[in-house]
């Protein structure tokens, strides 16, 4: 795979995702300079899986400002999908915070972690039409279909999984039913967002960290208020929002 990533000369870089590591960052890095997250004993910036979950939390955190009632997570009904390395990052910091927490994962093993936590568990089958304030994707994407989005009994779904829609249309049926749902490119960009920030451009811990969490002011200020103002979904307001800074791009560089 490194020896694939290095014929396209600069122009595509990798990382860790489902099934791999820091240390497969590492094998690769070993024929390859385009790779993210290698080990930091190896001049990489580590593990992102921590940094991916706080950007999901930063963004939670906005959805939950958003709401009139209490801006915070404590006492919400949160279902999290997934207890893999983000989903239980995520996870353990929303029980800290006081959630009522349902989790669930394709592995019966986790079982018990969910218990150290204090986890209610339910099958994976049932867990996307549990009721919820906050539905937390964080395996595999498809999972929101135009068929499961009238099941849905959430107020807003932010999670990490990767392309959740299962076409661009869902974004359109979960704004019809007033489901707010965070674009998963936002959502999970603190893993990405904390790794350029120290490979590429040289930050210090700090600056990095201040970037993961910008991603709840990018979510409260600049996609959902965008959003509610023009009467679009998020999806259609992210979209637009990068359209424009590549066309400023442009014109700077022109």
């Amino acid at each position: 795979m490194g020896e694939l990533v290095e014929t396209f000369e600069g122009r595509y870089a990798t990382g860790p995702d489902v099934g791999t590591s820091t240390e497969d960052m590492g094998v690769l890095g070993e024929v390859t300079k385009q790779v993210f997250c290698r080990p930091e004993h190896l001049g990489g910036s580590g593990d992102p899986a921590a940094y991916t979950a706080a950007g999901v939390r930063a963004a939670l955190d906005a959805v939950c400002r958003l709401w009139e009632d209490h801006g915070v997570v404590r006492g919400r009904a949160v279902t999290v999908v997934g207890l893999g390395h983000v989903g239980s990052h995520l996870a353990s910091g929303l029980a800290r915070d006081g959630a009522r927490l349902t989790v669930t994962d394709i592995d019966p093993g986790r079982r018990a972690f969910a218990e150290r936590l204090g986890a209610t568990w339910c099958e994976p089958e049932a867990a996307l039409t549990i009721e919820a304030d906050l539905l937390v994707p964080a395996a595999l994407g498809g999972v929101l279909t135009a068929d499961v989005v009238p099941a849905l009994r959430c107020r807003a779904i932010v999670g990490p999984a990767n392309n959740q829609l299962a076409e661009d249309g869902v974004a359109a049926l979960l704004h019809e039913r007033g489901i707010r749902w965070v674009p998963d490119y936002l959502a999970s960009a603190g893993g990405v967002s904390f790794a350029v920030a120290r490979e590429l451009r040289g930050a210090g811990l700090d600056e990095a960290l201040r970037q993961v969490h910008a991603i709840g002011t990018v979510t409260e200020e600049l996609l959902l208020r965008t959003a509610d103002r023009l009467g679009i979904n998020p999806h259609e307001a992210a979209l637009r929002r990068v359209r424009d800074e590549l066309a400023r791009a442009g014109r700077d560089d022109g």
